[in-house]
């Protein structure tokens, strides 16, 4: 994994354990991904996955991850996310502000943060 936050890889792993039934497949591409671009957008963040070509795809949703959660510092509500594929491989991490607070001010290279599965809370 080259150019990942310690906020991405730790979500990355935490929705990983939610699907044993692709959890080898997807580990596999994550071992060899790199970031190819990270944004973020006042409401949260995008991060685009490179998957090495020659990585085997996974037959799983496109969508994944959706009780993954992180408290940070600044933001009431924490973050969700959702981990997307395309055509079985890892694509793109979505992180999203759950509340209206602003993420603009946070670096996501250098947070703390606590992961969490479940629902949101202060």
């Amino acid at each position: 994994m080259s150019g990942f936050t310690e906020l991405e890889i730790a979500v990355l792993h935490a929705i990983l354990a939610e699907t044993p039934e692709w959890r080898t497949g997807l580990e596999q591409q994550l071992n060899g991904a790199t970031v190819l671009s990270r944004q973020n957008t006042g409401v949260g963040f995008f991060t685009l996955i490179v998957v090495p070509a020659q990585a085997s795809r996974v037959g799983c949703p496109n969508a994944l991850g959706h009780d993954v959660h992180a408290q940070v510092p600044g933001l009431t509500y924490g973050l969700g996310f959702v981990l997307f594929l395309k055509d079985g491989r890892l694509r793109m991490l979505e992180g999203y502000a759950v509340d209206t607070d602003s993420t603009a001010g946070l670096h996501l290279e250098n947070m703390t943060f606590e992961v969490r599965k479940g629902g949101f809370g202060k």
